[in-house]
């Protein structure tokens, strides 16, 4: 009996090891709460995320290992911090690189803590130069290919408003703004992916569209929040995205740009005075970077908080690559046509 006994909870030992070691090194389960991602990721899919892509992080403390972290929590009392860093970032070897238009999960680099997970689409890379311009991505001055199912607010002039509206409804094309009427000369405004577009030029319902892009004004601005750069989240940059040894010439411009990244992620204090930068209270002319960095962005690129809010994001913050949608369900349905969706 005591050896039965003994079997048994051998087995549940090694499935409870089992399931730890599959969460930290190989795949985990994300619920999609919002809408930024559209359509590439609906609200209510469960994503299934490869850690083996990029290779998986180690665990910075015990709080970052499932289970584990309960217990941990319990003998800590109150004294418990989840954002506890007890080991240095390492990861393991991985099956491919970061690459540009990869969707991933990481945790915020700023807000929320470890614990407070994203899902976007990674737009450019360490050491590139990123730019928006009138709402379309340029990586180091070219014009760069984006995703099928990215979606921007358009401007759209019907020539036939009746069979337009019918033809919108049909597609589950939502309009925004407002109503118009039969000879309504105005345009309207549609979210549109770019097969939609094609889709609407075919129907011949339709005499223009194009892009509907913020105006640079004060309600419209975006990361860096400084008068010096009017911004918005259509004409953004240039921005040179930092990499690990990246050298930074320490002048005006640089120091707004780059000051909330060196201040909060890469821990060190760089200071702005009359005579100069200065880098942990000792004058400085360059500084040079300790980490890569990635700029991210959702498909639903007016409905997205994302890098150009808050700016760019760590390696050392990405949890791993979105493989596949498990599921979809929300409010209490499934939503089978979503089952097994590979994400690209």
């Amino acid at each position: 009996m005591k050896l039965r006994n003994l079997k048994t909870a051998g087995i549940f030992t090694g499935i409870f090891i089992a399931a730890i070691v599959v969460r930290v090194f190989f795949i985990e389960i994300y619920a999609i709460p919002s809408g930024s991602m559209e359509d590439t990721i609906l609200p209510g899919d469960k994503v299934l995320i490869n850690k083996l892509a990029y290779g998986p992080k180690l665990p910075a403390s015990p709080y970052d290992i499932p289970w584990v972290n309960l217990i941990w929590f319990l003998r800590a009392g109150a004294a418990a911090n989840p954002d506890s860093v007890y080991w240095d970032y390492r990861r393991l070897w991985g099956l491919s690189s970061i690459k540009r238009s990869d969707v991933m999960v990481f945790s915020h680099p700023l807000w929320g803590g470890r614990n407070n997970f994203y899902i976007k689409r990674c737009m450019a890379l360490p050491g590139e130069t990123l730019e928006i311009k009138d709402g379309r991505i340029k990586i180091n001055g070219k014009y760069s290919p984006e995703s099928a199912g990215v979606k921007r607010m358009h401007k759209v002039w019907p020539n036939n408003p009746q069979e337009f509206i019918r033809f919108t409804d049909s597609m589950r094309m939502r309009l925004h703004g407002r109503s118009f009427r039969q000879n309504d000369k105005e345009p309207v405004e549609l979210l549109l992916a770019e097969a939609q577009k094609d889709e609407l030029y075919a129907t011949g319902l339709i005499d223009s569209l194009r892009i509907r892009t913020c105006t640079a004004d004060s309600a419209n601005r975006v990361f860096p929040v400084y008068r010096q750069f009017v911004w918005t989240i259509d004409n953004y940059g240039p921005l040179v995205i930092p990499y690990e040894g990246m050298v930074l010439v320490l002048n005006l411009e640089n120091f707004l740009l780059h000051r909330r990244t060196i201040n909060r992620l890469e821990k060190v204090k760089l200071e702005f005075r009359d005579d100069g930068c200065y880098v942990d209270g000792k004058p400085a002319t360059h500084y040079v970077f300790k980490q890569n960095y990635y700029f991210m962005l959702g498909d639903n690129r007016h409905y997205s908080n994302d890098s150009r809010y808050w700016g760019v994001v760590p390696e050392q913050n990405i949890v791993g690559k979105a493989a596949v949608v498990l599921f979809n369900y929300r409010n209490g349905e499934f939503a089978w046509k979503r089952t097994g969706r590979r994400i690209r």
